[in-house]
């Protein structure tokens, strides 16, 4: 049999579908690469030039790509690895993945899954945790697993063994983590193997009877995270109730009151969460998204205050705070953020006139040595 090598250069870049192919003539092209490469380059070093012998299987089968190769051809590539970077997750350089088994099937876990995953953990080179955990996707928290690994799981197939590369965000954050002697601000690896998953019901294949009953006990789960001070937690649990009890709210069902209680709590307390996490906008809209399911919430105009007088709007965290003395006239603590507002509405306000008239003297400095 006459072989005929292809000489190919590969930049590797390890999303599962997207690669750099470096040509004879040295231009890079992208696209859908046969089996056989999927395999025999997956398993190179940089630096490495191999030759691929390609069954028909492993690369254009039995109807062959035409015109340059013919059905049941065996093929022949020489290849040399020149680069490879991992596969940027969420496109924010946060979690890079190299994977170093290709899963089964196409399923992957959602929020609320369990999963039983295994975990090697390292941080400048040194080896900090290596167990067997099964859990639920949104607790990993409780298991000293961080958010990075939660949200790579979502998009593991069963079996699927990759590298991750999480950087602080993603990882333990400013606070680092006491019990594996992890700093602040630390970058992190990991390698994790999916080795099962038992997916959650999506909100499509609950009736309204067991959403009630979920969000109920995910309101309890969120209310716990809170009070221990785990705020994007809470913000997950919470969540789940408006992504379940939306739709449910307002329809003609007899549960619709039961879902609006759930539903207005649930934006009370992501407003409040998002408060703590400095996510002021965030907290604006879900006090509206309260107030319009109860116009008269004291709660609602309240922390609505709070976000805006935490923005620097101090006439519309005042209106707030007057609105929830009409409301409630003995609520001591709008009487005072109003007096607040009106202090710092008129130290802001000074401010603002000093650096303007600071600004006009230099201006008008400038144009009298000009003239």
């Amino acid at each position: 049999m006459e072989k005929h090598l292809t000489q190919v250069g590969i930049v590797m870049n390890l999303s599962p579908s997207a690669w750099e192919k470096v040509g004879e003539n040295g231009q890079k092209c992208r696209g859908q690469v046969i089996r056989a490469w999927d395999i025999g380059v997956g398993s190179m070093t940089r630096g490495e030039v191999c030759v691929l012998q390609c069954r028909p299987e492993y690369a254009y089968g039995a109807t062959g790509s035409v015109p340059k190769i013919p059905p049941n051809a065996t093929l022949f590539f020489e290849i040399e690895l020149l680069d490879f970077k991992g596969e940027d997750m969420f496109n924010d350089g946060g979690i890079i993945r190299r994977m170093k088994q290709r899963g089964e099937g196409y399923s992957t876990p959602n929020e609320g899954s369990r999963v039983q995953i295994h975990m090697e953990g390292e941080c400048e080179d040194q080896v900090f945790d290596n167990r067997d955990v099964a859990f639920v996707l949104g607790e990993g928290e409780d298991y000293n697993i961080p958010t990075g690994i939660e949200k790579a799981l979502e998009k593991m197939q069963r079996g699927e063994c990759s590298r991750l590369h999480l950087t602080p965000r993603y990882g333990f954050g400013e606070k680092g983590n006491s019990s594996f002697n992890i700093g602040p601000n630390a970058h992190l690896t990991y390698k994790v193997t999916l080795n099962n998953f038992e997916k959650a019901k999506e909100s499509w294949e609950m009736d309204t009877k067991e959403k009630l009953q979920q969000a109920a006990m995910v309101k309890e789960k969120g209310t716990s995270y809170f009070k221990s001070g785990k705020y994007p937690q809470a913000v997950t649990q919470y969540g789940k109730i408006v992504s379940w009890l939306e739709v449910e709210y307002g329809s003609s069902n007899v549960d619709s009151q039961d879902a609006k209680h759930l539903l207005l709590a649930a934006h009370l307390n992501l407003a409040m969460c998002f408060i703590r996490l400095q996510e002021y906008g965030k907290a604006v809209e879900n006090c509206e998204k309260a107030l319009t399911l109860d116009p008269l919430n004291e709660k609602g105009l309240y922390r609505r205050g709070e976000a805006h007088l935490l923005m620097n709007d101090f006439e519309l965290a005042k209106s707030d705070f007057q609105r929830v003395l009409e409301v409630n006239p003995q609520n001591k603590a709008a009487l005072v953020q109003s007096t607040v507002c009106q202090r710092k509405a008129r130290a802001h306000y000074k401010r603002d006139r000093l650096l303007y008239a600071n600004m006009f003297e230099k201006f008008a400095e400038r144009d009298t040595k000009v003239l």
